[in-house]
């Protein structure tokens, strides 16, 4: 699939979903989130073995809570998506606050491309295409194509609406060094497990150990990205707020380990201060560490 058909149409069936007033839409929401958790079960074992190994030190009622929030939260997000086929750029900006952008924007300035790295928290969907809006030079989307051509052209027709082209991380790197020395920004959703992906790095993560991708420290040392945390939060139905959190400065050049870490820690910290909002139900931790190496054998003591 070619990614710079990225800002086609979308199709027409979710630009009439989009139109039906939001309100609505919750109250679907409402319905479905009901329908996964407590009649299908979609994923309900995952998401409790998730929370009681990354949360033990809360109670079984507490991880009921979030659970039950859980699922209305991604319900939401699901319901709010197709709003992108025909949202106008003033309401994205109203629903997706940017507070912090004049300080990603004082980097391009200064001749430094930006890279954002995000998590599945919140509605990610609509912080990608408000950062499009709000930098203000090419924006770029790191994303794995579907299996689907049809499910890839659907959802590049959704996320090229505000000028954001997304390009298959396989050939990010390539972008990355065509692009050096021009303005631009990219944006990453790094926190995924890196099933398909011959290189990790395995860190602890909310108390396990934790397969990462390495390749946004990667990025940021080939193109010497100014590197933010984007640490997404819902104020209310609808409504998410962002905060820019400087992970690496241009020209740093961390290692892998330090600048992957200092992500890995922002995203524990947004996962612990709302906890509801983060996507309980992906098998984060199926991948097994690697076996620690043996210890070295010792020589028996002289006699």
């Amino acid at each position: 699939m070619n990614s710079n058909k990225d800002t086609s149409t979308p199709a027409w069936w979710l630009r009439a979903l989009g139109r039906v007033p939001m309100p609505v839409m919750y109250v679907l929401a409402a319905l479905l989130a009901f329908l996964m958790r407590d009649l299908l079960r979609y994923r309900v074992a995952v998401a409790r073995g998730n929370l009681a190994a990354a949360l033990p030190e809360l109670d079984a009622a507490a991880r009921r809570r979030i659970l039950r929030r859980h699922y209305d939260a991604l319900a939401a997000v699901l319901f709010e998506l197709p709003r992108l086929a025909v949202m106008p750029a003033a309401e994205l900006r109203a629903c997706m606050l940017l507070p912090d952008m004049p300080v990603a924007q004082a980097a391009l300035a200064g001749g430094h491309p930006v890279l954002v790295l995000a998590a599945h928290h919140g509605n990610w969907e609509w912080l990608l295409q408000a950062l499009a809006l709000g930098f203000g030079v090419p924006f770029l989307a790191a994303y794995k194509p579907p299996h689907s051509e049809r499910a890839d052209r659907l959802m590049l027709g959704l996320r090229g609406r505000f000028g954001t082209r997304m390009v298959p991380g396989k050939r990010l790197l390539r972008e990355v060094l065509r692009r050096r020395g021009s303005g631009h920004a990219i944006g990453m959703v790094a926190d995924q497990a890196p099933t398909s992906s011959p290189g990790r790095i395995w860190l602890r993560f909310m108390g396990r150990e934790t397969a990462f991708f390495p390749g946004p420290a990667e990025i940021a040392r080939a193109g010497a990205y100014t590197v933010y945390f984007m640490a997404l939060r819902r104020l209310r139905r609808g409504c998410y707020e962002t905060r820019f959190e400087l992970i690496a400065r241009s020209g740093e050049n961390l290692d892998v380990p330090t600048l992957i870490g200092r992500y890995a820690a922002r995203v524990e910290a947004l996962v612990r201060e709302h906890p509801e909002d983060w996507a309980w139900t992906h098998r984060r931790w199926k991948l097994e560490p690697p076996p620690l190496p043996p210890s070295p054998a010792t020589s028996p003591p002289p006699r």
